[in-house]
């Protein structure tokens, strides 16, 4: 599978494009544009409008109003968030370029690209982890099961029968089935497709019988009934999804399948600088009003710093490369 990202070389496009995907979270003067000094630059390596969007510029908003200063949100996709990464990591170490970091482009990506144009524990300094939000294990309501001891035996006494869509090779939900294949020694038969509306669209239908999927995507499909939420896969429950055992009191700790998002920046920067950063945004985090929002909106509040931060990035990242060559699964660009 083979990505690539090209930018227009004509400057009225791309001046027009730089706008477009550069939003002002609070509007800086002219004068503090010059200096530069003021200014926070928020790379977002993914589109407008999804999940990942949403909260960076919940973040940035945030630490706009705590500190009085200029925060903008830059939306640079491409390259399966590899682009926006890349961006951060070769930007100057002075605190003003940062990088909403994720499981994508901090995990798997990493775990299954062939040619990385950044390294993860060289090129950043991590500050925060902001929330996280774990993925359910879902089949349609008529599957014949009830639980997630049932999904697991009929998976066994008829390998290869069940369908799981997922986004497509090398997407969350992708890897989160071959986990499920490989923690339990299943064989299940893996439909990539073009997105997660599309596999959606099929589950509801009974052409596919399970997905991975977040809690806040599946939440229609369980009101209308069409589907049955089997396990939070994670270690504990779910405040999303309060109900629903999770993958660990099932006794299956290591099935784990999180979504996550942080603050990075460029390694080099000033220990001083990391140090304020780092308190501003765990200020933020502590806000029970900003924690709510989270909630709102369907994310966790799962704060980690400092050390802890970077030691949980490199386990999250070596886990991923250990089930990506246990799979064979490795994207080519």
């Amino acid at each position: 599978m083979k990505h690539s990202s090209q930018v227009s070389k004509n400057d009225g496009i791309s001046r027009r494009l730089a706008w477009q995907s550069m939003l002002a979270v609070t509007i800086p003067s002219t004068s503090v544009l010059a200096q530069g000094s003021g200014l926070t630059k928020l790379v977002v390596p993914f589109t407008p409008g999804a999940s990942n969007d949403v909260i960076g510029r919940m973040m940035a908003e945030a630490m706009a109003k705590r500190t009085g200063k200029s925060w903008i949100v830059e939306n640079r996709p491409g390259a399966g968030s590899m682009l926006g990464a890349e961006v951060v990591a070769k930007s100057v170490p002075d605190g003003h370029t940062l990088l909403l970091c994720a499981s994508a482009n901090m995990g798997i990506l990493p775990a299954i690209q062939k040619s990385m144009r950044y390294a993860v524990e060289r090129d950043f300094a991590f500050l925060v982890r902001i929330a996280s939000s774990p993925f359910v294990l879902v089949v349609h309501s008529q599957l014949p099961v009830t639980d997630f001891s049932d999904f697991v035996k009929l998976a066994k006494s008829k390998p290869g029968s069940i369908r799981i869509g997922s986004a497509g090779v090398g997407s969350l939900d992708y890897m989160g089935a071959s986990l499920l294949q490989s923690q339990l020694g299943l064989e299940l038969n893996i439909i990539p497709y073009k997105g997660m509306t599309p596999v959606l669209n099929d589950l509801r239908a009974a052409h596919i019988d399970a997905a991975i999927v977040s809690p806040a995507t599946i939440r229609p499909l369980v009101a209308e009934g069409k589907v049955r939420v089997l396990a939070v896969l994670d270690k504990q429950r779910s405040d999303v999804m309060p109900q629903v055992p999770s993958s660990g009191e099932l006794g299956h700790p290591n099935l784990a399948v999180v979504n996550w998002w942080g603050i990075a920046g460029p390694s080099k920067i000033p220990a001083a600088v990391v140090d304020s950063l780092r308190q501003g945004m765990l200020d933020v985090l502590a806000d029970p009003a900003f924690r709510k929002l989270l909630k709102e909106k369907g994310f966790e509040p799962a704060v980690l710093s400092g050390d802890e931060f970077a030691k949980f990035v490199s386990s999250d990242l070596k886990a991923w490369k250990n089930l990506a060559s246990k799979a064979n699964i490795m994207l080519e660009e």
